[in-house]
């Protein structure tokens, strides 16, 4: 495929495809990109690149030379990872729960087997929540339907099974009415939770609790002081990076996501290079050891901070019953960020239920999947 196709269009409206993530923001990628698209910054796309283990793909609306709309893909069979992002593994999970919608779409879209979605092309990209294309604020309803087509396109050319759009949110009507116009199906994902920093800090965010909850988030911190727990909001650094691979990998094998030490150490210590002061790590230390971590990712654009939960780990062990997961993703982190003037924690998905009852805001998302006519090749 060219560089710029048109598919019988004007020759001033075209769909590009970009080579990597390096030559994103040549191509006029951040114009698209808002305080709520950190995830799909050149930056951190040049991240899920290196970490993503299949191929990835940029692709590019432009109108009258100027970009106007871009859609991010990777290639998805059973050999990645990413499970909360591969069609087959949420649609297992889904099913797996009982949820009607994935009922049904096990029989009509999987024949029964949720294998048989891959290989698939995961679109708007593999992160956990929002997938989405970007858009300026005069993109039209045709210029996502142009980069969906292509997409679908390129799908289809290299054997694809599917095409996913993993977490779609609720909140974008105008995506899921696009996607349902064009035979995809869905079914629920997650929810995608955000927290709304209380000017006021940790003071007033207690007090906006109920009072069952506000004395239990109390006993939790006193019970980690008795035990000698100490965290801070800290740089990643080289010599913390191998401990946190550890703690990283603890977490993954939990939830049985392959993984190792060392990968995960190497991820870490890339983040930390890319972002430099935009990434950030809660701590949690036992006698000076880290036995727990959450990490933070600060996005600035259009003069905007908002802060972004992204990954995290434990000793298990060391821990034992110490409360310690809210204490590192969640309080620590919003005191910070109130200290900060930062309006927005995003918490991302999973623990619905435990993140409204601690002041979040939460919206549905979607799965959707299309199946393609497989053909010889």
């Amino acid at each position: 495929m060219s560089a710029a196709t048109t598919h019988g269009r004007p020759a001033a409206e075209t769909v590009e495809r970009v080579p990597d993530a390096a030559a994103l923001t040549a191509a006029g990628w951040d114009e698209l990109t808002g305080p709520e698209d950190f995830f799909q910054s050149p930056r951190w796309l040049a991240v899920q690149e290196r970490n993503s283990g299949t191929e990835m793909g940029f692709l590019l609306r432009r109108r009258a030379g100027r970009p106007v709309a871009a859609l991010v893909t990777a290639w998805a069979d059973d050999t990645v990872p990413w499970l909360l992002a591969r069609p087959d593994a949420m649609l297992a999970r889904a099913a797996g729960d009982g949820d009607p919608e994935a009922l049904a779409r096990l029989d009509d879209t999987a024949g029964g087997d949720p294998e048989t979605l891959l290989p698939s092309l995961v679109c708007g990209g593999r992160h956990l929540g929002r997938t989405r294309p970007l858009t300026a604020a005069d993109a039209r309803p045709e210029d996502v339907e142009a980069l969906v087509a292509e997409a679908e396109r390129g799908a289809a050319d290299r054997g694809a099974a599917t095409v996913c759009f993993p977490h779609v949110d609720e909140r974008d009507a105008g995506l899921v009415a696009l996607l349902r116009s064009r035979g995809y199906r869905s079914h629920p994902s997650a929810h995608y939770a955000w927290l709304p920093v209380p000017p006021g800090g940790w003071e007033q965010f207690l007090a906006e609790m109920t009072p069952h909850r506000r004395r239990r988030v109390r006993l939790e911190r006193r019970a980690l002081a008795e035990a000698g727990i100490e965290t801070r909001i800290e740089r990643v650094t080289p010599e913390l990076v191998p401990r946190l691979g550890e703690l990283d990998c603890n977490l993954l094998r939990k939830y049985g996501n392959p993984a190792s030490p060392e990968h995960s150490a190497a991820l870490i210590g890339w983040i930390g290079e890319v972002m430099g002061d935009d990434v950030m790590v809660s701590v949690a230390r036992k006698d000076g050891v880290p036995i727990g971590f959450g990490m933070v990712l600060r996005s600035r654009a259009l003069g905007r901070e908002e802060w972004f939960g992204h990954r995290a780990g434990f000793d298990y062990e060391a821990q034992g019953r110490l409360p310690l997961y809210y204490d590192v993703l969640y309080y620590r982190v919003l005191e910070a960020a109130a200290a900060q003037g930062v309006p927005v924690l995003h918490a991302g998905i999973g623990s619905v239920e435990a993140k409204l009852a601690r002041g979040c805001h939460a919206a549905r998302e979607h799965s959707f999947i299309l199946r393609l006519e497989r053909t010889p090749r």
